[in-house]
């Protein structure tokens, strides 16, 4: 996504560091108002609560000699990943220098629930070198963009959903060796019964198969036990 050495993400970080005390101030003074809001106008509440707490990081980038407009811009911003208990909705913010020129975009990353008002994780930003809206739209298409296994996840407490059911996932690239249409039977035969077997036996399910590339992968779950 970066060159994670390069000023801007070290700006972003920066900045990041603050949208750790700013939203948990916010949500924390206004979730009564929030929770109305909600009751009433749905998932309006959110970009009440976004327009809220990104103010105090705009204010700091500008306090930086950088441009960009605060608050929370639906237009700049998309929603189409998780599920309604746990809905991404990333929003873009492109950070200009003293002189105009685009520095990069800062990208805030919200999670939030349609059943209820919750914030099932904590928001974060992103640094990203595009700066043009098509571009942007292009990077966010490419998880790794945005799932990053080298930032935290914070969940909230208190906001955790009230379930008992907890699953582990798994992938395995190997299943299709067994689906050769030039191996004799290689659709109904024992290797495919040996490959499946084998997970079945520690009470993994399988949930799908997608091709990727020359490879197939086959995707498993399985309820965490409780000890």
């Amino acid at each position: 996504m970066n060159d994670l050495s390069s000023p801007f993400p070290r700006l972003v970080r920066e900045a990041g560091r603050l949208l750790s005390l700013s939203w948990k101030e916010i949500y924390e003074a206004k979730k009564e108002e929030l929770l109305r809001i909600f009751a009433e106008h749905g998932d309006r509440a959110y970009g009440v609560w976004i327009q809220q707490f990104m103010a105090p990081v705009c204010a700091f980038l500008q306090e930086k000699g950088y441009r960009v407009k605060d608050g929370f811009n639906r237009n700049d911003s998309i929603e189409r990943w998780g599920p309604p208990e746990e809905r991404e909705r990333v929003a873009w913010y492109v950070v200009r220098d003293a002189n105009d020129t685009p520095a990069g975009t800062m990208l805030l990353q919200v999670y939030h629930s349609h059943a209820s008002f919750c914030i099932p994780r904590a928001p974060r930003l992103l640094a990203l070198e595009a700066t043009d809206r098509e571009t942007i739209l292009s990077a966010l298409a490419v998880s790794a963009n945005r799932v990053r296994w080298d930032l935290p996840q914070e969940r909230p407490v208190g906001d955790e959903p009230d379930r008992t059911d907890r699953w582990e996932y798994a992938t395995d690239v190997s299943l299709g060796d067994a689906l050769r249409a030039e191996d004799s039977g290689g659709l109904s035969s024992w290797m495919l019964d040996e490959a499946l077997s084998s997970w079945g036996r520690y009470g993994w399910e399988l949930v799908g198969v997608a091709p990727s590339g020359s490879e197939t992968i086959a995707f498993f779950k399985r309820p965490i036990r409780q000890l």
